[in-house]
């Protein structure tokens, strides 16, 4: 058989934002759209696999469910031939329009690349920070011409606005092949260059040692819960002055998530961007401490129902990540930490 399956679930704004970052922190190639009903993706049908694939998904839900306690998933679950048409591409990203030729003024981008909304607002935040970081004004540090390392699933061309605004050589991480795929695709479309780094982020620090303070831009695009996971080793890859830049998830819990682990991680938030309902956190390199920063503004407007480190503890012990990769060797692993 082929052709897809269409994955609906009517929720709640808070529990739908929830179960789609459990998912994608799984799944990173699942792009899930978030509605004003709840959410829906879809799963291509591959002989095979679509049983283990649908017990991911069943486990994302009654992990979301068991979270939260007051919610329960109803799916809705058809077949399709082909997917819904891609959400219309902006016209732009950040500062750079978006357009289909090289000689177009901004960026160039092949007609096939598609995301959700949320991944077009992911990417346009760090293609806008990134700019930001790499034009510095007059009398701050030069920012130019440093290495930058991009962390992201499927189509990301956030490196290119990096890369039009004066970086150095842009590296890649690529997990999966179709990552790998659609990144030369990009470079090639577009002239530009990009290394890609392929293979699981386990042990990547091992295989890399010359990564470590290497770095002067890093972009992440990823689910939450994932990308909180890998903040302790991107640490150690940036190079003095250096920042991070992270997008991909809500305003609220999940930007307070981030911090936390960026705070444990040595690093501090320097200044945070929103756009269509999505945050971004720019992150500096500071002094490791057990608590969260002080926060200002509507990122997260309120703090009060975190949980303890005691409960984290035990949280992270009975509902770890289920990634296929295991926690970093000096890290104790975490749960999906939402309430």
């Amino acid at each position: 058989m082929s052709g897809y399956l269409r994955i609906k679930a009517s929720l709640p704004r808070p529990a739908a934002l929830e179960l789609a970052a459990r998912l994608e922190a799984v799944r990173p190639l699942w792009d899930i759209d978030l509605t004003g009903e709840g959410l829906g993706f879809f799963l291509p049908w591959v002989s095979g696999g679509l049983d283990g694939e649908l017990t991911v998904l069943e486990e994302g839900c009654r992990r979301a469910e068991r979270s939260r306690g007051d919610v329960t998933v109803a799916l809705d679950v058809t077949r399709a031939e082909e997917p819904d048409p891609p959400v219309a591409r902006p016209a732009s990203l950040g500062p750079w329009p978006l357009g289909s030729a090289r000689d177009e003024a901004g960026i160039a981008l092949p007609p096939e690349v598609g995301m959700s909304q949320a991944r077009w607002a992911g990417d346009s935040l760090l293609a806008g920070l990134a700019t930001a970081h790499l034009t510095p004004p007059p009398g701050a540090p030069v920012t130019r011409g440093r290495p930058v390392l991009n962390l992201a699933a499927g189509w990301s061309p956030a490196p290119l606005a990096a890369l039009a605004a004066g970086s150095g050589p842009v590296t890649a991480l690529a997990e999966e092949e179709v990552t790998a795929a659609g990144l030369r695709c990009l470079a090639d479309w577009s002239g530009r260059s990009i290394d890609i780094e392929t293979g699981s982020f386990s042990g990547l620090e091992r295989r890399r040692p010359d990564w470590a303070g290497a770095f002067g831009l890093i972009l992440v695009r990823l689910s939450p819960y994932l990308a909180a996971r890998r903040l302790r080793t991107l640490a150690r890859w940036l190079a003095p002055e250096g920042v991070i830049l992270a997008a991909g998830f809500a305003p609220g819990i999940q930007t307070a998530h981030l911090l936390r682990a960026a705070i444990r991680a040595g690093l501090v938030l320097e200044s945070s961007d929103l756009l269509e309902g999505w945050a971004a956190v720019r992150l500096g390199l500071g002094e490791a401490g057990p608590e969260l920063p002080p926060l200002t503004g509507s990122l997260v407007p309120t703090l009060f129902d975190w949980p303890a480190d005691e409960d984290d503890e035990a949280e992270a012990d009975e509902d770890s990540l289920m990634v296929e990769d295991g926690p970093e060797e000096d890290e104790a692993p975490e749960g999906l930490l939402l309430t």
